[in-house]
């Protein structure tokens, strides 16, 4: 309080300029006027709200110091009007004040005409747009439909996934699929209509906020939208085909979450997948058995994460022959003494289509990492996996070269697994990622491989260190089926290319002696030996870890093991 009886939110109040007070975990406690115009909301209608996501690019936090350098951010005010903000941060006693400053003016005169353009085309790139289409990018689209929401207004968001995309990547090759993508959103673009926000919100999958919307309108766009998609050949490969999409419809009101909305539309959509693809669905509450499981998977996921509740399984990779234990993959396990139990193959979709598995795979590295710490045993390996949407995520290699090098853990105990399928969708994004890891010393291995049509092609392409053969062609392998050549040519290609190979899925003994034959080195599966939490590994003697490990106690058992935790390992 002033001495003249003044509060100081009142002075802020009146200010000029934009001023808002958060948490320490930047959610609006306080804005004043100026600030609730900026972003279209009220003050009401800002607390409690993500400042971050709201001003995307604005800092989590001042820096070290007192305080922080400024950052400007682009805001969209319009269909192609933009804002630049300037924003400074400084530390409170239980959180942090903001102030917003327009610079829009003083940056456009500091600067030539001609290179102001491109500065500002390039900002706008970085903060709203996806790369490969031009469309609004996934945290753009989610900030407009929470901004839809707290204005109150009613409105439907449409989700649109395209049928097979797999199929083009593998059967045209990864531009082609690229190219598939921007003439989809080109056409999407085109037949949305007025007033409507279109994005891709990753891989194959686009969204359309419709404000003001009722959910009778929002299938007739979406019917349009289909049947508009149906239209465009793809041609190149092998001969010319045509291109589906599959549609589900939320609506959503005023009170609701973002995140409960996108889980609607989800559901509504794989809806449409499952009663077999081309056609429009729409949410309806307490219509689908699953429901209620769906839609609370992400808050116990996020409760686990925040409070302990996820588990690490560690599976053994045996040098055949020796029995002797290389090395572990871990898997990632819920555990949070909650009903029903879900496995990985439950939660783990539902982690990466809303983006919470980016905190879940570093979760998954930096608990494997502190294991290395606390256990300096040299013959202690790892595997962990990566999801596709991590791939995504520029500082993840950072992040863990950062954690290996502050932990003085060497980089070559520590490998990345990533399924071929993952890769191919996002194959630059895979490079980078393994060039980067493996230029420090990282183990980098593609998952499932051989699952995808140009296979081979990919071992040129990305700088792997070794292939883990997908399942399927181990299954039958001791059966004398087609298995028995792909796997020799699988073995043969890599061991040229200087790359290592595991197989997995075993659950005989007879398989092992037919990989052996066929010049396999190392395999996993519940034959070999079993997963157990990480925690009971650690807690034996060092000497024990490369022992035989322990056996299922036959194969029936084992090959129905096997197959479900091969389903629902991250």
């Amino acid at each position: 309080m002033d001495t003249d009886g003044t509060s100081l939110s009142e002075v802020l109040d009146a200010a000029d300029t934009a001023f808002a007070v958060t948490d320490t975990r930047c959610r609006v406690r306080w804005s004043n006027r100026v600030m609730a115009e900026l972003l279209a909301l009220t003050p009401e209608q800002c607390v409690g709200r993500s400042l971050p996501a709201l001003l995307v690019g604005a800092p989590e936090g001042p820096g070290e110091g007192e305080g922080a350098d400024s950052v400007v951010v682009s805001l969209r005010t319009g269909t192609d009007q933009h804002r630049w903000l300037e924003v400074r941060c400084t530390r409170l006693n239980e959180g942090y004040l903001y102030r917003v400053s327009d610079v829009s003016r003083w940056r456009d005169s500091d600067v030539a005409p001609a290179e102001r353009d491109e500065w500002q085309k390039a900002l706008i790139r970085m903060a709203d747009e996806d790369p490969l289409t031009g469309l609004l990018n996934r945290r753009a689209l989610t900030r407009e439909l929470e901004r839809q929401l707290a204005l109150g207004g009613d409105g439907a968001l449409l989700l649109l996934d395209l049928d097979n995309f797999k199929d083009i990547n593998d059967l045209r090759g990864h531009p082609a699929g690229d190219r598939v993508m921007c003439t989809l959103a080109n056409v999407l673009r085109e037949r949305i209509g007025n007033g409507h926000v279109l994005g891709r919100l990753g891989g194959d999958e686009f969204a359309v906020v419709l404000a003001d919307t009722d959910e009778a309108t929002a299938v007739r766009i979406a019917d349009r939208l289909r049947n508009a998609v149906a239209t465009i050949p793809v041609t190149g490969g092998v001969g010319t085909t045509r291109i589906t999409v599959s549609a589900g419809v939320a609506g959503f009101g005023s009170g609701e979450s973002w995140q409960a909305v996108l889980a609607n539309a989800d559901l509504a959509l794989y809806a449409s997948k499952d009663a077999g693809r081309n056609r429009v669905t729409v949410y309806e509450q307490g219509h689908y058995a699953d429901t209620a499981l769906r839609v609370t998977v992400l808050d116990r996921l996020r409760n686990a994460l925040a409070h302990g509740g996820l588990e690490l399984h560690a599976m053994p990779m045996v040098k055949l022959g020796s029995n002797r234990v290389v090395g572990h993959e871990l898997l990632l396990r819920l555990e949070d003494g909650r009903q029903p139990r879900l496995g990985p193959g439950e939660f783990l979709p539902a982690a990466e289509r809303s983006g919470l598995v980016l905190d879940i795979d570093r979760w998954v590295a930096g608990t494997a990492i502190d294991a290395l710490v606390a256990h300096p045993y040299p013959g202690l390996r790892f595997n962990v996996n990566v999801s596709g949407r991590t791939l995504e995520d520029e500082d993840f290699g950072d992040y863990v070269l950062d954690r290996l090098a502050a932990a003085g853990v060497a980089p070559g105990r520590l490998g990345f697994e990533i399924t071929e399928t993952a890769a191919v969708t996002n194959l630059a994004a895979a490079r980078s990622l393994a060039q980067q890891l493996r230029a420090s010393g990282c183990r980098i291995s593609l998952d499932d491989f051989g699952a995808g049509f140009g296979s081979f092609v990919h071992l040129k392409q990305l700088p792997i260190t070794g292939v883990k053969i997908d399942g399927e062609f181990v299954r039958g392998i001791d059966y004398g089926s087609r298995d028995t050549v792909l796997v020799q040519g699988i073995v043969d290609i890599a061991r040229g290319l200087g790359v290592s190979v595991v197989a997995e899925w075993v659950e005989r003994a007879s398989q092992v002696d037919a990989l052996s034959r066929l010049g396999v080195r190392v395999a996993q599966g519940f034959h070999l030996g079993k997963p157990e939490p990480l925690t009971e590994l650690l807690a034996r003697s060092h000497g024990t870890w490369m022992r035989k490990p322990r056996l299922m106690p036959n194969a029936d058992a084992a090959g129905e093991a096997m197959t479900l935790d091969a389903q629902n390992s991250t």
